[in-house]
């Protein structure tokens, strides 16, 4: 190469390094962008109902339609903070005056067979006195209060992201094509076509597949208010919409939601000396989201998962259990929307491959 190609290279390298240093700096806002494209995308079916109504004669227009949008997702946010946060409240007040010597006296019974369990088993070195130490620091919530102080702290941050995502979401919502016309203003004119299938395709799938996941969190939600309910568990509800909202992490959500309910009816109970046995009181819970976990795996998750994005569940799964190990917790939550997008941009770009066809056949 000679001096005046070495040097594009270089100034190229250099745009690359600068423009990925400056997303890492501003990716607060790529976040914003993501979270209204998933509400916008969830707003889609409401947008075309009311694309339809016409008002004096003329079809409502399209900013008219996207204010309704928004103006539902706030509704449905009001109702959220004015069930829940009262509720949240209580519970909060539940632990942080929670009695610990009350609460070991109510495993009093239950950490000594543990005990003797160890001490028939010839296993040496735990004791009851150390059983219970750790119950005591397990339940040590005086870390709430600073936790609160970083809340608040944090509250300016969250109100400046919640007004941008409302921004953005309005006009994603009210300029459809928006999306549409920057991605084509950037691609070469022989890829258009399969770039328009591409963005069409995956608006359809990923609409459906939200869609299912808001459907998913409000089934298992109202499984589990309702069972605890009946059981007499104080703030169901709270437990309820925590487990479902869990759920959306694949294959670990419900057994972390199933914990958190678990330990916060218990710790109800104790507080508000409620009548009846705790070890009763455990089976009821742990039934409750046993049913709920059942519902989720062989209805909803087969439906959503199955069903919304057309892959089979076990090809879901591998790729879910695949996205854990690379990334975590959050590419367990964005494993399914991923490769559901892959798999689009296979099909239109790789469709001589026989694997691709395999994996692409029922889109």
């Amino acid at each position: 190469m000679n001096t005046k190609q070495v040097l594009r290279v270089l100034l190229g390298l250099a745009g690359l390094v600068l423009l990925v240093w400056f997303a890492w700096q501003v990716k607060q806002v790529f976040v914003y962008f993501a979270v209204s494209i998933v509400l916008a995308l969830m707003g889609r079916p409401a947008m075309r109902l009311l694309g339809d109504l016409e008002v004096r004669g003329k079809n409502l227009p399209d900013w008219a339609s996207a204010a309704v949008v928004l103006v539902t997702y706030l509704f449905v946010i009001y109702l959220f903070f004015q069930f829940l946060i009262p509720i949240l409240a209580s519970q909060i007040e539940i632990i942080v005056n929670l009695d610990v010597d009350t609460l070991l006296s109510e495993f009093d019974a239950p950490i000594k067979r543990v005990e003797e369990w160890f001490f028939n088993m010839n296993i040496n070195g735990v004791s009851r006195a150390e059983i219970q130490g750790e119950i005591a620091n397990y339940l040590d919530f005086s870390h709430l209060s600073t936790m609160f102080e970083n809340v608040v702290s944090g509250l300016g941050s969250l109100l400046i992201g919640f007004m941008s995502i409302l921004f953005i979401t309005f006009f994603l919502l009210k300029d459809k094509e928006i999306v549409n016309n920057i991605v084509n203003s950037l691609t070469p004119d022989r890829y258009l076509k399969s770039i328009n299938n591409i963005l069409k395709d995956t608006k359809d799938l990923l609409t459906r597949y939200f869609i299912g996941v808001v459907i998913q969190i409000s089934i298992i939600t109202t499984i589990v208010s309702v069972g605890l309910t009946l059981f007499g568990v104080p703030n169901a509800l709270l437990i309820g919409f925590m487990a479902g909202l869990i759920n959306i992490i694949p294959y670990l959500g419900p057994l972390i939601g199933a914990a958190f309910g678990i330990s916060l009816s218990m710790l109800s109970h104790v507080h508000l000396q409620l009548p009846g046995d705790l070890s009763v009181l455990l089976i009821k819970v742990v039934t409750v989201f046993v049913i709920a976990q059942t519902t989720d795996n062989f209805v909803l998750q087969p439906l959503i998962f199955s069903k919304s994005v057309k892959a089979h569940p076990l090809e879901i799964f591998v790729v879910i259990m695949a996205a854990g190990m690379l990334a975590g917790v959050v590419g367990m939550i964005l494993a399914v929307p991923t490769y559901t997008f892959l798999r689009i941009v296979a099909r239109e770009f790789f469709q001589g491959y026989k694997v691709v066809q395999g994996l692409t056949k029922d889109l």
